[in-house]
C-alpha cells in the first residue's frame, strides 16, 4: 500500500526532499503544501497544495480526509505558527510528524555581528548606526523599517511586490537564491552597504550574503530564530529519507 506523505514546504529544503522521494520512493503519494507566499513557485514533482489550511483544526481535517500516513515539517525556521499547528494537528490525528531543520549559520569569524530578537530592534539599531543597509528579511516584516530616515535601504524580494512599499529611500532588488558570494560582494558595494539585516535562517542557499558582508567589513545584524516547534528534528536530507523509510517499513 503507497504511503501517503505531507511536506510542509516553501523552502528548499522541502524540494529538494520532494525530488529525492520522487527518486527513491517512487511509491510513495507525494503532497507538497505551500502558503502562497509567492505568484510563481517553482516546480516540483507530487501534488503540489497552494493556501492555508486554516489553522491546526483544519489542518487535522485535512490530515484525515486524505488519510496522510506521515508529516514533514520543512517550512521556513521562522514560520512558527505553521510549525505549531502541525504539532497540533499531528498530536490531535497521530500522524507521525518529522521537523526538517534547516542548519544554523556557522559565522565568519572576527566579523561585527549583532543579534536582535525581531525586526523592530533591528530597524532601531540600524536608524542609529547606519547609512546603507541591506534587508533581507522577506516583505512581511519591512513594515518595521518604516519610520527609518536618513538611511538608504537596499531591499531584496523574490518577486516584485504587488504594492508600493512604504519606506523612505528603498531601492528593490529581485532574485531567487543561491546567489553568489561574489556577486553579493558586488551589489553590496556598488550601494556602499554597512549594514547587513538578515534572519537567522541558516542553509546553503543564502549563505554568500553572510560571507559577502564579512569581507567588505559591513555589520551583520541578524534577527534570532524562534524556538524550535515539539518534536523529534533532523537537519540532513539523508537522516530524513532514512526516518521516511524507517517509518514505512513499519507500516
Amino acid at each position: 500500500m503507497s504511503t501517503n506523505i505531507l511536506i510542509l514546504g516553501g523552502t528548499s529544503e522541502a524540494s529538494a526532499l520532494a525530488h529525492a522521494l520522487a527518486d527513491q520512493f517512487p511509491d510513495c503519494y507525494v503532497t507538497i503544501a505551500l502558503a502562497g507566499e509567492t505568484r510563481a513557485p517553482s516546480e516540483m514533482p507530487g501534488h503540489v497544495r497552494v493556501g492555508n489550511f486554516g489553522g491546526a483544526d483544519g489542518l487535522a481535517h485535512f490530515l484525515i480526509q486524505r488519510g496522510i500516513d506521515l508529516v514533514i515539517d520543512a517550512t521556513h525556521p521562522f514560520a512558527a505558527n505553521i510549525s505549531q499547528n502541525a504539532v497540533e494537528a499531528c498530536q490531535k490525528t497521530g500522524v507521525p510528524r518529522l521537523r526538517f531543520d534547516r542548519p544554523q549559520w556557522v559565522l565568519p569569524p572576527d566579523t561585527d555581528i549583532i543579534f536582535v530578537p525581531d525586526a523592530e530592534e533591528a530597524a532601531r539599531l540600524v536608524a542609529r548606526t547606519s547609512s546603507a543597509a541591506f534587508l533581507t528579511i522577506g516583505r512581511k516584516t519591512l513594515s518595521a523599517f518604516c519610520d527609518v530616515c536618513d538611511v538608504k535601504l537596499l531591499v531584496r524580494l523574490i518577486e516584485e511586490p504587488a504594492q508600493p512599499l512604504d519606506l523612505d529611500d528603498a531601492t528593490i532588488v529581485t532574485g531567487q537564491p543561491p546567489f553568489s558570494q561574489a556577486d553579493e560582494v558586488a551589489l553590496m558595494r556598488h550601494h556602499h552597504i554597512d549594514t547587513l539585516v538578515s534572519k537567522a535562517s541558516g542553509g546553503a542557499a543564502t549563505r554568500a550574503k553572510i560571507d559577502a558582508a564579512a569581507q567588505i567589513g559591513a555589520r551583520i545584524v541578524l534577527i534570532r530564530r524562534p524556538p524550535p516547534p515539539d518534536g523529534e528534528r533532523l537537519s540532513r536530507l539523508e537522516d530524513v529519507l532514512a526516518w521516511i523509510a524507517n517509518q514505512t517499513s513499519a507500516n
